[in-house]
């Protein structure tokens, strides 16, 4: 007999979404395979096809009722899922749970999927980069919140008079010869200097690297042991389909 997911059928086709600060990012999961949706405009799925659409969302609530709109995907069921006090192997460290940014706890969660038994270190390089530890037996230790390499730039740029920056991103980890390369180069910096800091306080066995700045940051940290996986947080969500 085979057992059924949490949500009532292993078969059927899931729309995960992860709704950050900046952008919505979607994926697709069926009989254990993820796709990326890569324009959910044009995305050609039959509602009736969609089991559920499983949401992780660090937005205003605000932006999840006008996209549900706009997808019309008002008929299907919408699942919204928060950090827990203890799931899938992973235990919480913070006293609320739920106030654990839902990204982070699937991230950890995808990672102790990857390597049971592992202490690992898990980084999301977004508009903001987080930095998780997790122990072997999955219980959170903690973790940093750091300004993400865009931000750091707009709040320079925002707050002071004569800093400006280029439309292209081309830092240099070296002393800058003009203003917007100094800038860009100084948040790099910043970051990789915050990611060494974490490890060499902090190491673990092995480092996961997520998120839209990973290839990036992973080009200045080849000392360090880091697995790069770009749909972390959606294998997080997806064990929410099934059991």
């Amino acid at each position: 007999m085979v057992a059924k997911s949490r949500l009532e059928g292993i078969n059927n086709m899931y729309l995960l979404l992860d709704i950050g600060n900046t952008r919505c990012k979607a994926a697709l999961y069926e009989n254990g395979s993820l796709r990326l949706v890569q324009d959910l405009a044009t995305m050609d799925i039959n509602p009736t096809d969609i089991e559920a659409v499983i949401v992780a969302s660090v937005a205003a609530d605000e932006q999840l009722q006008v996209l549900k709109q706009k997808l019309k995907l008002t008929d299907v069921r919408w699942i919204q899922v928060q950090s827990e006090a203890a799931a899938f192997g992973i235990r919480n460290s913070y006293s609320e749970p739920e106030k654990l940014g839902v990204d982070r706890w699937l991230a950890m969660i995808a990672a102790k999927q990857q390597l049971p038994n592992h202490s690992i270190m898990v980084i999301d390089a977004g508009t903001a980069v987080t930095i998780d530890w997790l122990d072997p037996q999955g219980s959170h230790q903690g973790g940093w919140i750091i300004p993400g390499l865009a931000m750091q730039q707009r709040a320079v740029v925002s707050n002071t008079a004569k800093v400006l920056n280029a439309n292209e991103f081309k830092p240099v980890l070296a002393p800058a010869n003009n203003t917007a390369t100094a800038l860009q180069s100084g948040c790099l910096a910043a970051v990789i200097g915050a990611i060494q800091l974490a490890w060499q306080n902090h190491p673990t066995q092995q480092i996961i690297l997520t998120g839209g700045d990973s290839l990036l940051l992973a080009s200045h940290l080849d000392s360090l042991p880091i697995i790069i996986e770009p749909l972390l947080v959606f294998h997080g969500l997806s064990r929410y389909c099934r059991l």
